[in-house]
This record gives C-alpha cells, structure tokens and sequence, in this order.
C-alpha cells in the first residue's frame, strides 16, 4: 500500500530531501508570486477601492441619529456578505485547480501536505486581506460610519476575520469535494444558508435549523459590528424607527438599548473569538480532508 509506504518512510525521515519547514519556505515562496499575480492586481485595487467609493457615496455622511441606525446595521451587514463570499469562493477552487500538480508533486516525494497546505494558506491571507482593507478605508469614512477612529480600526479588524473564517469555509469544501461542478453547488447552498442566518435577514429561525447560525462567521461578526458602531447614545429624532424614542424629538437611547434593539449577542470578544475558531477548525478538517484524497 503506497501510504503506508509513505508513512514508514515519514517516520525515518527517508523520503523527504528537504527539512519540513524548508519545505515551507520555498512552498510559500512560490505560492506568494502566484497569489501576488492572481489576487493582488492593479485591476483587483481599482477594482476594490471602486465598490468601496460607491458604498461610501450611497451611505454618505450618515448623521448619528434614530434616523440612520438600519442604514449604519445594513453597510456592516452588506460589507461582510461581499467580502465573505468573494472569500469563499475564490478559496474553494485552491485545491480543485491545483488538484493534479498536488498529486503529482506528492507521488513524486517533493513535499509534506502539511506543508504545502501551511505555505498555501499562509501566503494567500496576505494579499487577500489587502483588497477589503482598501475597500474599508474609502468606504467608512466617506460613509461617516463613526468618527472614532478606535472603532473603525476594531470593526476592520472583525471584518477582516470575517474574511479569514470565509476563506476557511471555502478551502474546507474544496478539499471535501474536488469535482468543481458538485462543490460549487455545494458552496452556493451552504454560503446562502449561513448568510441568511446571520442575523440581518431572518430574526427568528425555527428551532429545529437555529443550530445553523452558530456555524455562520455572518452572525458573529455581525453582532460584533452593532456593539462596536453603537457606542454611544443614539439622539432620537422623531422618525419613529426606535420604539424605546416613542416617536419624540428628543432624548436618547442607550448603547445597551441599542444592543438588545439589534438583537446581538455575545460580547464582542467572544464573537472575535468565535471568528478564530471558525478560522483554524474548518483548515484542520480540510487538511485531513486532503489527505484522505486519492488520484
């Protein structure tokens, strides 16, 4: 049996020339000049801080007022679900493009999976976490989001965890199902159903699918965006789009009230700890994933 060929050699260090993080330095070496070339394009940053403009003018210089809380909830939420899906599917054809340059180069001794798997995930994040920060940096404050500048550098911070916790999702259903066809009809289900259950769309989801929503990077770092945005009372204004103002011009609701109006839950360092974990469990399953693949 070829693997546990491999795996007798493995263990006397036989069949690899080359240490292991050698392995990942010359892995990540070349997986940097591929990505910078297919990610980080001249046309991806136009690209970027154009969607970024465009949402910044449509949300532009929103006043801190009852009036704008849906719109300031709706920029966090449609942010995420572009840049979470450009994510997903971008990772998902990782492994199913390179599927016989992976069998080819591990019949041949070249590399660990591990490594490779290491240095391909590693050297990617990089460039793919640059677009939505150009895209964060035009659009906030043209929006005029919140002008504290700690809460723009957080709330990009639980974006781009987002993003990572996407990514995962998307390398994990790539390594599960090789075949495009079938994983990409899978990925469109599975990132459609966790959108929707992220608290934005559906606010009561029955009981027997609600375990859905403690899978979806949508939900936490959603919640987390209405803690951090709302960190101040909100002025009342008379429009009626908060029950606790009562249709009054004046007075205040409470960043308290505003988290239970929003319906967010958790503290905003469990929902950034719930996007780690959704970032690191889905790549270890995918890695085993990958080893589990024949040619």
């Amino acid at each position: 049996d070829t693997d546990d060929k491999d795996d007798f050699l493995d263990s006397f260090g036989q069949k690899y020339n080359a240490t292991w993080l050698t392995q990942v330095r010359v892995l990540m070496h070349r997986s940097m000049k591929n990505s910078t070339t297919a990610i980080f394009t001249p046309l991806n940053i136009i690209k970027s801080a154009a969607i970024g403009l465009m949402m910044g003018l449509l949300w532009f210089q929103m006043p801190y007022t009852e009036r704008t809380v849906t719109d300031r909830v709706s920029y966090y939420f449609s942010t995420m679900t572009y840049w979470v899906f450009d994510a997903m599917f971008n990772a998902f054809m990782s492994f199913p493009q390179e599927r016989d340059v992976i069998f080819k180069e591990r019949a041949s001794g070249c590399y660990h999976l591990s490594a490779y798997f290491i240095a391909k995930t590693a050297s990617e994040a990089p460039t793919r976490l640059a677009l939505p920060c150009i895209y964060m940096i035009t659009s906030y404050w043209l929006a005029g989001i919140n002008n504290n500048f700690a809460v723009f550098v957080t709330s990009t911070l639980c974006t781009l965890l987002c993003v990572l916790a996407g990514e995962s999702a998307g390398l994990l259903i790539g390594a599960l199902i090789m075949d495009f066809e079938k994983g990409i009809t899978v990925l469109t289900v599975v990132s459609l159903s966790l959108m929707v259950v992220g608290g934005f769309f559906v606010q009561n989801v029955p009981v027997f699918v609600s375990w859905i929503k403690y899978l979806s990077a949508f939900k936490y770092a959603f919640d987390a965006s209405q803690q951090l945005v709302f960190d101040k009372p909100v002025p009342c204004d008379g429009s009626g789009v908060l029950e606790m103002c009562g249709g009054e011009s004046e007075g205040t609701v409470s960043p308290e009230e505003m988290i239970e109006w929003s319906g967010a839950q958790g503290s905003i360092g469990f929902n950034a700890g719930m996007l780690i974990v959704l970032f690191i469990v889905p790549r270890v399953i995918a890695l085993m994933a990958l080893k589990r693949q024949k040619r």
